[in-house]
């Protein structure tokens, strides 16, 4: 079902049905497809539904806030060592790709890497009986969830928020372009590229560039994170040599390229201040909703 507001429903029970949308797919996800698919695909429902919850907090309460997003958070990470597994497996063949396969200790890596896969595949069977309780009571939960304020009132904070919170981040890492930092900032770019998902169809010709751009943005700084976890994940595996350190430096040359167009476009697309960014969306909103 499309992640999006309607414009003929409130607010509070478009947030209740959109949580419960993504429950719903997420436990049917879980029964009836591949396994990498089912992770990928459940991970990417919790965090839209975290991305609600984020859109409306000081609407739903700070507590049902906290509680909610922890317990989502936890059921995320029953699937994050086999997520993970897997996405360092397809940022070595990516970077591979990139670098024509020129990599030092590409076979000893690549097999290190298809063994740690299917290591986390064997262990992924227990989580699935937690996981599936987890979903389910929250569901049953956040189908009778409230929120104080209606209209605009209950969503335009929260975009604020997330804006403002993705800008700073972006500030931040002039300063500190450390691996954690740039992460933070990604994680800023994937809430408000769900939020405008959301809100879509209140003005489509002007949100479908800036979904794009986010979209690319979230693209290069998620590839960055990926080469980081592949960095560590070699680190760790085999001990200090030649070829380890030369890897190590090919994977830093990526993430040069990488993380320079992430900041040539986040520099373009974080030129508002939050007040304007958050009014302007509001007043497609507001003339949508009329």
């Amino acid at each position: 079902m499309p992640f999006r507001f309607k414009k003929k429903e409130s607010v509070a029970k478009a947030v209740r049905r959109l949580c419960s949308e993504r429950l719903e797919d997420a436990l049917e996800t879980l029964e009836k497809t591949a396994r990498f698919e089912a992770v990928h695909g459940v991970r990417k429902e919790i965090k839209k539904l975290r991305s609600v919850l984020r859109l409306t907090r000081g609407e739903i309460g700070k507590k049902t806030y906290q509680r909610h997003n922890r317990v989502l958070r936890e059921a995320a990470d029953l699937l994050t060592a086999f997520r993970d597994a897997q996405v360092k497996l397809s940022a070595f063949d990516d970077l591979s790709s990139h670098f024509k396969g020129k990599l030092p200790l590409q076979s000893e890596i690549k097999n290190a890497l298809r063994d740690n896969c299917r290591a986390e595949e064997k262990k992924l069977s227990v989580a699935i009986a937690p996981l599936k309780a987890i979903l389910s009571e929250s569901k049953e939960e956040l189908d009778s969830l409230k929120l104080k304020a209606k209209g605009w009132r209950a969503i335009g904070p929260g975009l604020k928020k997330v804006y403002g919170r993705g800008q700073a981040a972006f500030e931040t890492i002039s300063g500190e372009p450390s691996d954690h930092n740039f992460h933070e900032w990604r994680k800023r770019v994937k809430d408000l590229g769900y939020h405008l998902s959301l809100l879509y169809p209140a003005r489509p010709r002007k949100l479908r560039d800036r979904m794009g751009k986010l979209e690319k943005l979230g693209d290069l700084l998620g590839d960055d994170h990926d080469l980081f976890m592949l960095r560590e994940f070699v680190i760790k595996k085999f001990p200090r040599t030649h070829d380890t350190n030369a890897f190590e430096l090919v994977i830093y040359a990526r993430q040069r390229e990488l993380r320079s167009a992430a900041v040539k476009l986040g520099g373009r697309f974080y030129r508002e201040k939050p007040n304007r960014f958050s009014r302007r969306i509001g007043d497609y909103w507001k003339s949508w909703r009329r």
